[in-house]
């Protein structure tokens, strides 16, 4: 098995204390703050005290920051023993 590093992106809410993950998957190689720079818009999100937070009617709705998870995936070599086992 291939062990292979991976960042999404977590949306908390201030109000509740949620959190939930983002669906799309960056290269763990990748820096938080290129991934967050990414998100970035203009009236939209602000930077706040080194943090990224969505804003609507000058409230402060959702703070993003990254996680990073590993993800083990199968090599050719698992692929093949599978393969020769089902026979």
């Amino acid at each position: 098995m291939k062990k292979r590093k991976i960042k999404r992106i977590v949306y908390t809410s201030t109000t509740t204390g949620e959190y939930f993950l983002g669906a799309t998957e960056y290269d763990g190689t990748l820096t938080d703050e290129n991934i967050l720079d990414a998100f970035h818009e203009v009236g939209k999100t602000e930077w706040i005290g080194g943090n990224l937070w969505i804003v609507r009617d000058n409230r402060l709705l959702y703070r993003l920051s990254v996680e990073s998870t590993i993800q083990y995936t199968k090599s050719w070599y698992d692929w093949l023993l599978d393969a020769v086992r089902r026979i």
